[in-house]
């Protein structure tokens, strides 16, 4: 196994991560927490994480990639990720673009990818896998907001996880999909996420860089993992960030 270190609490894993990759950790490296003051999500968002309760870790890797695939790399460790948990469990676990771990329409985890700068020359690069997973946290241990979005492994599962067990299967599951990446390319990669997309074909809705909100179907991502949606008059929109929800008709 390669080296982890393990904190009781850090304000954010992806930061000590980072320090670490900066003085030169390994590829593999990883810092596993039981709990975040400041875990972050995608868009800035808060990570909440509840003491002993979810996988707070960040993984350092080092991958044989050029520059232009470090963005991609977000899309290989949501497979990671997915196909780790698929493997210790019978449940439908799925994949909600770009980066988050879905079971049955509601949230489990999510990965925040941060990498080094881009023009420091491949030898120096580096990018950070940052990865939160809702685990023993029991139908009521959400807050008020969170409860009608958000699941973890024990409500899905009806079973008590080992935190530490799963955090070695997610890491062993991060380099062998960074490997695959690396060898084969993305677009074995982005076959095999393909099928695991719960947006496909699926009504949703999402907010462009103007602030409009449009709705669609998901198309899947394209060969460069960005999101494409067919609106109702069939014309094709390529979403390359922002928040995709799933279409409430109710809203």
């Amino acid at each position: 196994m390669d080296q982890i270190i393990r904190l009781h609490l850090t304000r954010s894993t992806n930061e000590d991560a980072y320090a670490l990759a900066l003085k030169g950790a390994a590829h593999g490296c990883g810092v596993l927490a039981e709990q975040q003051s400041h875990g972050r999500g995608r868009l800035g968002r808060e990570w909440v994480s509840s003491p002993g309760t979810g996988l707070y870790c960040s993984i350092i890797i080092r991958p044989s990639l050029p520059p232009m695939e470090f963005p991609r790399i977000t899309l290989t460790a949501g497979l990671a990720l997915c196909s780790a948990i698929t493997s210790l469990t019978t449940r439908p676990f799925g994949l909600k673009w770009p980066n988050d771990l879905y079971c049955d329409g509601k949230k489990c985890g999510g990965i925040l990818v941060e990498s080094s700068p881009l023009h420091n020359g491949e030898e120096n690069l580096f990018a950070i896998v940052g990865i939160g997973v809702n685990v023993n946290i029991p139908r009521d241990g959400f807050p008020k907001a969170l409860a009608e979005k958000a699941s973890s492994l024990l409500i899905e599962t009806a079973a008590l996880w080992d935190i530490s067990d799963l955090y070695d299967t997610i890491h062993d599951s991060l380099l062998h999909h960074i490997a695959i990446h690396e060898q084969q390319g993305f677009a074995e990669i982005l076959k095999r996420w393909r099928m695991c997309d719960v947006l496909y074909e699926k009504e949703m809705q999402w907010l462009t860089n103007e602030g409009k909100v449009i709705r669609g179907w998901g198309m899947g991502p394209d060969a460069d993992g960005q999101l494409v949606a067919r609106d109702k008059e069939g014309g094709l929109h390529k979403i390359l960030s922002g928040d995709v929800q799933l279409f409430e008709k109710n809203q």
